[in-house]
C-alpha cells in the first residue's frame, strides 16, 4: 500500500509526468513513515517536516508541491485512521519542513510567500506575537477578508472565542514546547454568513536570523465534520425510528456498568408487539413500518428522556432501561404507562389497527455486569411472559454474577 501511495504521490510532483524511480524509492520510505506516525493518533511533526524537507531535496524546488502534497496527506491519514486534527500536524509539519529546506538554499522570504501563492490549504504567517505579517490566497477565502484587513490584525481575533483565552492558551502550550505545535478546532462565521468549522494548526517557527514567527494552518472541516457525525450518528441509531440501536444501548449500559455503585438497582425491560407477523402479513410492510415509527413515538413519551433510554433492537422488540435508582414500583408504573400508550388503536394509511404489549424485565444491582448478559436476562423474561398470553409482563430480580433470577 505505501508504494502505491508513493508513486501518486511521485506523479503529482511531476504533474503527471513519468517520475524518476529514485523519487518513488524515497518517497515510499516517507510514506511508511508518516502512516506509522498517524496510526499513533498524535503524529510527530518532527517526521513530516523531515518528509517536506526531503521532497525538496529530490529537486522539486517549484513551492507548488505543497499544493499537490496535501491530497495524498490526507489520504494518508484517512488510511490510518486519523482525524483532521492529526492531518493538520503532518500538514502542518510538512509545509514546515520544505519551507526550511528552501530557505537554507534560497531567500526563507520568497520561498515561503511562493509556498503561500500556491497552496490549496490557508496558511498564514504572523509575528511572535501572532499579529499577521502576510497570508496566502486560501486564508484570504477562507476568512473571507482581504490580505490588507489582515496584515497587521492579531490572527487571535479571528477565532469565534474570546481572544484573551485564546491567546493564552496557544502561548502557554507553544512555550512548553518552543518549536512545538498546536491544534484548535472550533465554529467560526463563514465569509456567507452561516456557521462553520475551522481546524487550526500553529507551529512556531525560528528563521534563520533567529526569530520567531508563527506558521498558521487553516482548513474549513464543516463538510468533513458534518459527514463525520452523520455517518456516526446513522451507525449509532436506528434508521426507521430513529431511536438508538443495539450498539448505542451496549454503550449505554456499559457507561451505566462502568459508572454504578456497588448497591445501584437499575431495570432492563425488553418488549415487543403481540402479533405484529400478522398486521405485516395483513397489510404489508409498509403499514408495518410506519406502524412502528408510531409505536416508537408513544413508547419514547413515557420515559424520561433526560435519564431514560429506549432502543429499537430489531423487528418490533425495543428495550427500556431505567438507570439507577430503580425499584419495583417505579418499574411496574413504567410497565403500565408503556401498555397502556398502546391502548388507544392506531390509524395507519387508513387502517385502524389495535396492539398490546408483551414485556419482561429484569431488575439488578448492575455494578461488574455484563451488558449483553442483562439483555438476555431481559429477553428471557419476556419469553416468558409470552408464554403466558398476551398483553402480560414479568419482573425478575437478577443478579449479575451469579446470573441467577
Amino acid at each position: 500500500m505505501s508504494r502505491r501511495f508513493a508513486a501518486r504521490w511521485a506523479a503529482q510532483l511531476s504533474e503527471g509526468a513519468m517520475p524518476p524511480d529514485h523519487h518513488v524509492a524515497t518517497l515510499e520510505t516517507w510514506t511508511e513513515r508518516l502512516l506509522a506516525t498517524l496510526a499513533t493518533g498524535t503524529p510527530d511533526p518532527v517526521v513530516a517536516e523531515r518528509a517536506g524537507a526531503a521532497v525538496y531535496v529530490l529537486g522539486c524546488t517549484d513551492p507548488v508541491v505543497i499544493a499537490r502534497s496535501m491530497p495524498i496527506l490526507r489520504e494518508l491519514s484517512e488510511y490510518a485512521g486519523a482525524d483532521t486534527a492529526a492531518f493538520g500536524i503532518v500538514a502542518g509539519g510538512f509545509g514546515h519542513g520544505y519551507a526550511r529546506a528552501q530557505a537554507a538554499a534560497t531567500s526563507a522570504t520568497e520561498g515561503l510567500e511562493a509556498a503561500f501563492r500556491h497552496a490549496s490549504i490557508a496558511i498564514s504567517i504572523g509575528d511572535a506575537h501572532g499579529n499577521i505579517i502576510n497570508a496566502n490566497p486560501a486564508f484570504e477565502r477562507l476568512t473571507g477578508k482581504s490580505l490588507a484587513e489582515l496584515q497587521g490584525r492579531s490572527g487571535f481575533e479571528l477565532a469565534d472565542v474570546d481572544v484573551h483565552s485564546i491567546r493564552e492558551q496557544v502561548h502557554g502550550e507553544l512555550e512548553r514546547a518552543e518549536n512545538g505545535t498546536i491544534r484548535l478546532e472550533g465554529e467560526y462565521v463563514r465569509p456567507d454568513g452561516t456557521q462553520g468549522w475551522a481546524t487550526w494548526t500553529v507551529t512556531r517557527c525560528v528563521s534563520a536570523s533567529g526569530g520567531l514567527y508563527l506558521l498558521g494552518f487553516g482548513e474549513d472541516t464543516t463538510e468533513h465534520r458534518t459527514t463525520t457525525e452523520r455517518l456516526h450518528w446513522q451507525a449509532h441509531h436506528d434508521p426507521l425510528t430513529a431511536l438508538p440501536n443495539r450498539r448505542h444501548l451496549l454503550t449505554q449500559l456499559d457507561t451505566l456498568i462502568t459508572e454504578a455503585g456497588p448497591d445501584d438497582l437499575a431495570a432492563v425491560c425488553a418488549l415487543d408487539m403481540d402479533g405484529f407477523k400478522d398486521i405485516n402479513d395483513a397489510f404489508g410492510h409498509t403499514v408495518g413500518d410506519s406502524l412502528l415509527i408510531e409505536v416508537a413515538a408513544r413508547l419514547q413519551a413515557c420515559l424520561d428522556p433526560e435519564t431514560d433510554v429506549l432502543a429499537r433492537i430489531g423487528g418490533d422488540e425495543f428495550i427500556a432501561v431505567l438507570p439507577p435508582p430503580a425499584d419495583e414500583e417505579r418499574v411496574e408504573k413504567t410497565v403500565h404507562l408503556l401498555q397502556a400508550a398502546v391502548e388507544e388503536p392506531f390509524l395507519v394509511a387508513d387502517h385502524r389497527i389495535e396492539i398490546t404489549l408483551s414485556l419482561g424485565a429484569v431488575m439488578s444491582r448492575i455494578a461488574g455486569g455484563v451488558p449483553s448478559d442483562l439483555l438476555t436476562a431481559a429477553d428471557h423474561c419476556l419469553y416468558a411472559a409470552k408464554a403466558l398470553g398476551k398483553n402480560r409482563w414479568i419482573l425478575r430480580r437478577w443478579d449479575p454474577v451469579r446470573r441467577g433470577s
